[in-house]
């Protein structure tokens, strides 16, 4: 399939989606130039990823949106895109951000995620890829060693010394539910 087909399926597929959530989108009490700078990071998005997708003949991935709860770091994160090799694993982290730089807080999360998929799979993945996604560029990795994994289990500890409560209450949902279910459970058996 050529990259001019795939390209066109995906904006027919998301002006379809668009389209659908049109009054959802006019509730958002955004202006009209708002919207339409939305639409068009979107659409430059999705060229940039299928420009990428095409360019490296990238395959499909193994997992997608894996939400990985663990009880044993008492942690839970949402992995992107997980592609799995014989000889390697790497997990995807797609951002939507205007500037490619990989910041702490980025680090931190590969780390995070790279110690979840760890712990689940009883692998540890080669590298997180940060694709930048309003960029044309290939996903900068970060690569996984013993320091940054270190590093995580150290992020963990310490905000779990800094948890003064159990209680759910102490900690407010804000994002709507979708959390619902994903409380892990002390060692008393409690929320």
């Amino acid at each position: 399939m050529s990259l001019k087909i795939i390209r066109q399926e995906l904006l027919d597929i998301f002006e379809r989606h668009w389209e659908e959530a049109r009054e959802s989108l006019n509730s958002l009490w955004l202006t009209k130039e708002e919207i339409e700078s939305y639409h068009d990071d979107s659409q430059l998005m999705l060229l940039n990823f299928s420009h990428w997708f095409y360019k490296n003949n990238t395959p499909i991935p193994d997992l997608s949106e894996t939400k990985i709860v663990s009880k044993n770091l008492r942690l839970m994160g949402i992995i992107d895109a997980v592609h799995e090799w014989p000889d390697r694993v790497i997990l995807v982290d797609y951002k939507t951000s205007k500037y490619p730089t990989i910041t702490n807080d980025i680090q931190r999360q590969a780390a995070l995620y790279a110690l979840l998929y760890q712990d689940k799979y009883k692998k540890v993945p080669e590298a997180v890829w940060i694709h930048f996604l309003k960029m044309p560029d290939d996903p900068q990795p970060i690569y996984i060693d013993d320091e940054l994994l270190n590093y995580g289990k150290i992020l963990i500890e310490s905000v779990a010394e800094k948890t003064t409560s159990y209680d759910e209450q102490s900690y407010p949902c804000t994002c709507g539910g979708y959390c619902e279910g994903d409380f892990i459970l002390n060692e008393n058996g409690a929320d």
